[in-house]
């Protein structure tokens, strides 16, 4: 039976980290023990029959909430909306935040998701009197990482941010977020905090607009079998192996950075929300699964494996570029070969003749150049130095590899890759 009556309400709940919160607050983590009622909100519809979250343990109870539209009204119209939706709204304690919607201008962007956070927020202040605390994941873009070789060097520590130049801060969220957390909470019973990840490894559902895991395991997969590789191939497996190159070039197969498991900053969020005293006030916390960096390229070989092929090092280039050529979504003159996101699109019928009838919609849509640029963009170390994360007591499993597989499988499970 749980401890307390604490109501968790999740927004943005069939994303990456939301999904990923959800689970673990119904699971068997055991900070999630403190919480007897969860709510997951979604703005597009999600079937709870395939949401692929465990039946709730210690009797907590989930509540699914769908159709919740941030962008609509103030504070008080989302108020209204959630009291009529939402069974105990009125009793929510604790709130994880995490929506974000990415326009094409940037200001406008901060425009958009400030406003949507605010009305979240807005909307509990009036409503839910025993409010203890809110948390939300920001990221390495507001270490500056969108500008050609980034802006810091590393590692990144968490006080770097507020000297973040301000005509690139302008076009990141995160500084918002943080001014508007810290007025709307002054005289308030509840206090906050929020999380720094880098390249963000989990599963969701339905496909997500910016999940790397996602983008290379439909690759990945729609390779093996196009090559003859594996259990859904139409051809007999070959005696020969079958190498995959690594999408991007040696910079970005090298440079150093540290990956976080969806799972590890779901717990460090719930983590955090039951130790305010030393996780509140406004803190920020960089979240990984291991503080000792990774590089694309040693991790590759083991996301080929798993579909039974080979991966290797970057394709020879012709033309190499400089590190201050390529911006977020760029990519060289001279690719070699067919980047991922072009190589499921020509492939992607693949997925209906197998079956897999929710690959076909549930990719990473809009996302997809961003992350076909990672190889070739992100080369330059950024790694996130994780002593602050530590000392607030909470444990790493140091594995990194591990999210990658464990989302290949649920992926292959809710039939979004072969």
């Amino acid at each position: 039976m749980a401890e307390t009556s604490n109501h968790a309400i999740v927004y943005g709940a069939s994303g990456i980290i939301g999904w990923a919160l959800v689970d673990q607050l119904l699971g068997s983590y055991l900070h999630a023990t403190s919480f007897s009622k969860v709510t997951a909100v979604t703005n597009r519809p999600l079937d709870l029959s395939e949401s692929h979250w465990p039946e709730p343990v210690d009797q907590r109870e989930l509540q699914l909430v769908s159709g919740i539209d941030l962008r609509q009204g103030d504070g008080s119209t989302l108020a209204r909306s959630l009291t009529q939706k939402v069974k105990d709204i009125e009793k929510v304690t604790h709130i994880f935040y995490l929506v974000f919607t990415a326009i094409e201008d940037d200001i406008e962007e901060v425009a958009l998701n400030k406003r949507m956070f605010q009305n979240v927020i807005d909307a509990h202040n009036l409503i839910s009197s025993n409010l203890k605390f809110v948390a939300f994941p920001g990221g390495t873009r507001g270490y500056g990482i969108y500008a050609p070789s980034g802006t810091f060097t590393p590692p990144l520590i968490e006080d770097m941010v507020k000297n973040l130049p301000s005509d690139y801060a302008k076009t990141v969220v995160y500084p918002a977020y943080r001014h508007m957390l810290d007025k709307a909470s002054e005289e308030k019973s509840w206090t906050w905090c929020e999380v720094c990840p880098d390249a963000i490894i989990g599963f969701t559902p339905n496909g997500s607009q910016f999940s790397l895991a996602l983008h290379w395991a439909q690759y990945l997969s729609l390779y093996a079998y196009n090559h003859g590789v594996g259990p859904n191939a139409p051809m007999a497996e070959s005696n020969f192996a079958t190498e995959v190159p690594f999408p991007g070039n040696v910079a970005g197969a090298t440079s150093l950075f540290t990956p976080a498991a969806s799972k590890t900053i779901a717990r460090f969020m719930i983590y955090a929300s039951m130790h305010p005293t030393i996780c509140g006030n406004g803190q920020l916390f960089n979240i990984a699964d291991d503080d000792i960096p990774c590089k694309y390229g040693e991790i590759w070989p083991h996301l080929a494996k798993w579909f039974g092929l080979v991966g290797v090092g970057p394709p020879e280039e012709k033309l190499e570029p400089t590190k201050d050529s390529l911006r977020v979504g760029e990519l060289p003159q001279a690719t070699t070969g067919l980047t991922p996101g072009e190589y499921i699109a020509k492939h992607n019928g693949i997925f209906a003749k197998c079956g897999r009838v929710n690959a076909v919609g549930g990719g990473v849509g809009a996302g997809s150049r961003q992350l076909d640029s990672v190889g070739y963009w992100l080369t330059f170390d950024r790694q996130m130095s994780l002593t602050k994360l530590k000392s607030s007591g909470f444990e790493l499993d140091g594995a990194p590899i591990q999210a990658w597989l464990y989302s290949f499988e649920m992926f292959r499970k809710a039939g979004l890759i072969l």
